[in-house]
């Protein structure tokens, strides 16, 4: 009775303990975020849906926040707050049109491969 009783709080404490990062995880923001370009630019803003991107890791887009379980902003102090220049890794437009993978643009050109529908011109992302 004992040995049983011992055996089904250990397996509650295991479920709760593996339980629990997921509640700690980050919420991601509703669908629709309009991601406004910086003032004077040409394009119109984009609207992003985080639930189209369920596959991506938080991490992989956005820089975690030093000792928070928080992701950065991309027009966060000290991330990517040049709005005026078109290149450098500190460049507002680099976050989002760079070739590497972090980069929205980026991804989407790496992942045309696999799924010919992901929008890779300017105007399927900025719409008005």
């Amino acid at each position: 009775m004992k040995r049983s009783l011992f055996m089904t709080l250990m397996v509650a404490a295991l479920a709760v303990a593996l339980a629990l990062p997921l509640y700690a995880a980050p919420k991601a923001p509703a669908d629709g975020l309009a991601m406004k370009p910086p003032a004077g630019a040409k394009q119109a803003a984009v609207k992003f849906n985080h639930g189209t991107h369920k596959s991506a890791k938080c991490a992989d887009c956005h820089h975690k926040k030093a000792g928070a379980n928080e992701f950065a902003k991309c027009d966060s102090k000290g991330c990517h707050g040049d709005y005026a220049a078109k290149t450098g890794k500190e460049s507002y437009y680099a976050a989002f049109h760079g070739n590497n993978a972090k980069s929205c643009l980026g991804c989407h050109k790496a992942a045309k491969d696999k799924s010919p529908n992901i929008p890779t011109a300017c105007p399927k992302c900025h719409v008005k």
